[in-house]
This record gives C-alpha cells, sequence and structure tokens, in this order.
C-alpha cells in the first residue's frame, strides 16, 4: 500500500484544528483587511506552474550569498523543495498588497520585485528593489497580520511560494527541517525590520 503523499490536502475540519499558521488566519477573519489566499492572487498575477529540473540547486545558488540564509545546509534544502510550489510571474504583476491578509510567502528565484509602503499621509516610500534569494511576505505568514508593504514584479520573475498549510503539514512531518527554516527565516527577518524602519523614519 503506498504512503500518502506529504503534500496531500488536509479535510477542512481537520485543519481547524490541528493547521497552527492556517489558524492564525481563521482568528483574524473578522479584521477588515482582505484575505487574498495564493490560490486566488496566482490567478490574479498569471502565474505560470514551474517545474525546475533541480530546484535545490536553484535554492543553493541564490541563497549561497545570503548573510543569514546561506546557512541553510544542502540536506535541509533538500526537503525544503519537498513543500514549495514554483511559479513563472510576467513583470507589472502585484505580487502582495498592502494591507491584505495572505496565506503565502514568495522566495525569488529570478527577477526583480520592487516593494512599497503607503503612508498614513496619501505619500509613497520606496523601501527596496529585491533580487535573487530575497524572501517576501514572510512576516504576514507568521503572525497572521496584514501585509506591510506591496510587492510588484518589476521584471519577469521565478518564484517559490510556501503556503500556510504546507507549512503546517512541514511542522508536523519534518519539524526539524521546520523549526530550522523559521530560525533563520526570524534573523532575515529582523535584519530587513531595522534596515525599513530607518527608511521609513523622519
Amino acid at each position: 500500500m503506498n504512503s500518502p503523499s506529504l503534500l496531500a490536502p488536509v479535510d477542512a475540519q481537520e485543519e481547524s484544528e490541528t493547521g497552527f499558521f492556517l489558524h492564525g488566519f481563521q482568528e483574524a477573519s473578522a479584521s477588515d483587511a482582505p484575505f487574498v489566499p495564493w490560490n486566488q492572487r496566482r490567478k490574479a498575477v498569471q502565474a505560470q506552474l514551474l517545474t525546475p529540473t533541480d530546484p535545490a540547486a536553484a535554492l543553493r545558488l541564490v541563497w549561497s550569498q545570503d548573510t543569514a540564509l546561506r546557512y541553510l545546509q544542502s540536506p535541509f534544502i533538500d526537503q525544503l523543495v519537498q513543500y514549495l510550489e514554483f511559479y513563472h510571474v510576467p513583470a507589472q504583476q502585484t505580487l502582495i498588497a498592502q494591507g491584505e491578509q495572505g496565506d503565502y510567502m514568495l522566495i525569488l528565484l529570478s527577477g526583480q520585485v520592487s516593494v512599497n509602503r503607503r503612508m498614513p499621509d496619501g505619500s509613497q516610500v520606496h523601501l527596496a528593489d529585491t533580487q535573487a534569494g530575497d524572501v517576501l511576505g514572510e512576516m504576514s505568514l507568521f503572525d497572521s497580520s496584514p501585509r506591510f508593504s506591496s510587492c510588484t514584479s518589476s521584471t519577469d520573475c521565478a518564484l517559490a511560494v510556501l503556503k500556510a498549510d504546507t507549512l503546517d503539514a512541514m511542522m508536523e512531518l519534518d519539524a526539524s527541517t521546520a523549526a530550522y527554516l523559521l530560525a533563520l527565516f526570524a534573523r532575515k527577518l529582523s535584519t530587513r525590520l531595522r534596515q525599513t524602519t530607518a527608511r521609513i523614519e523622519p
């Protein structure tokens, strides 16, 4: 008898009881912020599914120069790619919109993404032009809060997508990989928050 796939869909009732990350979005459902899951977003941005020949090698390459993620060793990356979906997205697409809730984070494998924030006075602040290897949207995935900024593809991009339900599956089925990954993402997020704060503070 074949064993079930690691990524097999989970019953909706089971998700509501056991899904740590999905549960956060359920608790936040009373918020005024619109909830935009990846399955909805990917249609809006014309995302086309990719099947990389060696996705682990692609991740190792883009993370090899990253000060935090370069410490994610090859065996962990080999495990991680089992939980990712890969897409091609054309230029000038809103991958993440400020103020919405979303159940996914993105890893940029190629191309460039512009990150901008709308301020209370209506002005726009350009926060960054991200490069291959950068991670986008992880903060909202971790705490179920509205997105802090908007991310728009400046060029055609290749993306790896990690969804909340898949992260829940990783935590249950491969806890060591999940813990290692989350610790490194937290370190990277802390650094980026400091840099962002420095840009937007008067």
